[in-house]
């Protein structure tokens, strides 16, 4: 009797999966397409990301699927031979569109997958209420993306940030608008999500309450509630969790035998870009405070031994390094709700949080104002 109650449970789990599924159709149908072109659809569903393609025939094109919920999704356009290796050029110029994947049908109709208008559910008319009102302000960035991206010296891209700075600044106080005039819409719990790799626990404990009850309740909801509540853990005025790991030559490290130090906490990986384009300036502050009461962990994203010491060996970054080789499951990034690199915590003498992600100048302004 035991055992067919059970049955009976996963039976009924299962249905109720199932029937959770909603099911869509993407119908296109492109103008001034001749013959065969590939047509490329990536969504995630839950937490597992999905990949499906057809072939669009003189522009038309169908696919079909099923989710859970409302998820954002990209439809991509290639040729049906591949045209060499891919280059910075092509990649800026694929024919694609983000869009928002839901129940019942979803049109494409245009020249070009990137101009298409899609038109489907609340969730799209909602993406599109959005892209109109942050269209004016794209235009203005759009131009000086592009000269940003031909020129040639520091001085002359330092020149230009604060032009693009205040469009995007611009762009976040729209955003922040529909955020919150559509607390129950998937837009905005996308946008929240999209800003839950570095949590600021102060703002976005507040956005996150925003949303609509139905929001917060659904699979994306309950994961950024937990991502939330490892952020409290190591927001300011928490005390630093403690941690133990090895360093490059496998003895192991423990964070509180810096006790009574100011320590910069600082997670990186010898794959990461903006991480290795900051090593120049977090080494600058070491060195300004060589000798005083402070000193610098570095946690390591890697995976491979080779990469992370040649990494440390070719920037020249002298202080006290530990990873245990897992990537993004490393331990301590997971303890810390690291979910983006570069990110950094400067914690004082008491073992205390005061301050995160400390960059460039006011990483050493702050230290000199702290350090005597």
């Amino acid at each position: 009797m035991k055992q067919k109650l059970v049955m009976l449970s996963l039976c009924a789990a299962a249905f109720s999966q199932l029937h959770a599924q909603e099911k869509f159709t993407i119908k296109g149908k492109m103008a001034g397409w001749k013959g065969n072109t590939k047509i490329f659809l990536e969504y995630r569903d839950g937490g597992d990301g999905t990949k499906d393609s057809t072939i669009a025939r003189n522009g038309v094109f169908e696919l079909k699927g099923s989710v859970a919920n409302p998820t954002r999704a990209t439809l991509l356009a290639a040729p049906m031979k591949d045209d060499g290796p891919m280059t910075i050029e092509k990649y800026m110029n694929r024919d694609l569109q983000e869009f928002f994947l839901e129940k019942g049908t979803i049109t494409v109709k245009g020249a070009k997958i990137k101009k298409a208008i899609i038109t489907g559910g609340s969730t799209q008319k909602d993406l599109a209420l959005l892209q109109q009102q942050l269209k004016p302000l794209e235009d203005k960035m759009r131009p000086l993306s592009e000269k940003m991206q031909k020129l040639k010296t520091e001085k002359e891209r330092d020149e230009l940030f604060p032009q693009l700075r205040a469009i995007r600044l611009e762009m976040n106080k729209v955003e922040e608008k529909f955020y919150e005039d559509h607390p129950d819409s998937y837009v905005s719990l996308d946008m929240l999500e999209s800003r839950s790799a570095m949590i600021d626990v102060e703002t976005f404990e507040p956005q996150f309450n925003h949303l609509s009850d139905r929001l917060r309740s659904s699979a994306a909801g309950k994961e950024l509630a937990e991502r939330l509540s490892i952020a409290r853990k190591s927001a300011v005025g928490r005390t630093a969790a403690d941690f133990t790991q090895n360093n490059t030559e496998g003895k192991p490290f423990t964070l509180s035998s810096l006790r009574g130090k100011y320590v910069l906490l600082d997670f990186w990986a010898s794959w990461c870009g903006p991480c290795r384009a900051e090593n120049p300036n977090v080494l600058k502050a070491y060195n300004r405070m060589k000798g005083k009461n402070f000193e610098i962990v570095g946690v390591s994203l890697d995976d491979k031994l080779a990469n992370w010491k040649k990494a440390i060996a070719d920037d020249g970054l002298p202080w006290i390094h530990v990873s245990d080789l897992k990537g993004w499951k490393n331990d301590v990034a997971i303890e810390y709700g690291v979910k983006a690199v570069p990110q950094n915590l400067l914690i004082d003498p008491n073992g205390v949080i005061i301050a995160k992600d400390l960059r460039g100048e006011e990483l050493a302004q702050k230290l000199e104002s702290l350090i005597k």
